[in-house]
């Protein structure tokens, strides 16, 4: 899910990056915009709220919600090429505000 502050890393997709051995940008399809963009974004790490070890987040997390159209808590599914080492997003599913 898109945050307000950050776009996280899924931890499944920072592993098969690698990302524990190094800092390193990602290239990003958009496979959900016609036609499919492709971006460059560089990735940061911070510790755990518990402490235990770290997660993984873009920087720069504006301009990739900005590139692939993704407003705050849109739901985002994406799938990780290891051997391209790409993350592509397939789509976007707009989040619709419940009513009681």
């Amino acid at each position: 899910m898109a945050g307000e502050d950050y776009f996280r890393i899924p931890d499944p997709v920072s592993r098969k990056a690698k990302l524990h051995e190094g800092l390193k940008d990602l290239n990003i399809r958009f496979l959900h915009m016609d036609p499919p963009l492709q971006i460059t974004n560089g990735t940061r790490r911070e510790k755990r709220p518990n402490g235990r070890g770290y997660r993984y987040a873009l920087t720069c997390w504006k301009k990739f919600m900005k590139a692939a159209r993704i407003k705050v808590r849109d739901q985002v599914h994406y799938s990780f090429d290891e051997n391209e080492q790409v993350l592509s997003v397939e789509r976007v599913v707009p989040y619709v505000k419940r009513t009681k």
